[in-house]
């Protein structure tokens, strides 16, 4: 016969010394102009914790003001302890025109802030030489640094 309680249980609740406060999220959201590239605005939304950062990246030009822009790619690096030099990257949502920069701005937030890193980019800048991509993914990663280094958002 199966037991038959009249109200539910509650389950154990551990003593308040075993509690973890939550997380410390922060946001940011940036408008950068490209120098490199004319008409060209680069938007970041940072988003930071205690353990990890998420970055979210898109770009606006004059053509594409008014149209939404393609999901882009999503793509996870974390630090290695081996190499840590050498990041480890992986692609969790690909697209082409963007997976390369998703990666470069992983990787090298990753091994920077020594944490884990998630970054989406729907970035498309044409076709860039590598100096105006260089460009870009330099402006992001002083930007996002200056958000997860100096802890404050304003």
């Amino acid at each position: 016969m199966p037991l038959m309680m009249d109200s539910p249980q509650e389950p154990p609740q551990p003593p308040s010394s075993q509690i973890s406060p939550s997380p410390t999220l922060q946001r940011k959201q940036l408008a950068i102009p490209l120098p490199q590239i004319p008409h060209t605005t680069l938007h970041m939304q940072i988003t930071t914790l205690d353990t990890s950062s998420l970055i979210f990246l898109t770009s606006t030009d004059p053509s594409t003001s008014g149209s939404l822009s393609a999901l882009g790619s999503f793509v996870y690096a974390m630090p290695n302890r081996l190499q840590p030099s050498d990041p480890l990257c992986t692609a969790l949502y690909s697209q082409i025109g963007s997976i390369e920069f998703a990666n470069r701005v992983a990787k090298v937030l990753a091994r920077r802030t020594e944490k884990p890193t998630y970054v989406g980019c729907s970035v498309v800048l044409g076709n860039p030489t590598v100096e105006e991509e260089m460009t870009g993914v330099r402006i992001v990663v002083e930007e996002v640094l200056k958000v997860v280094q100096g802890g404050k958002i304003g």
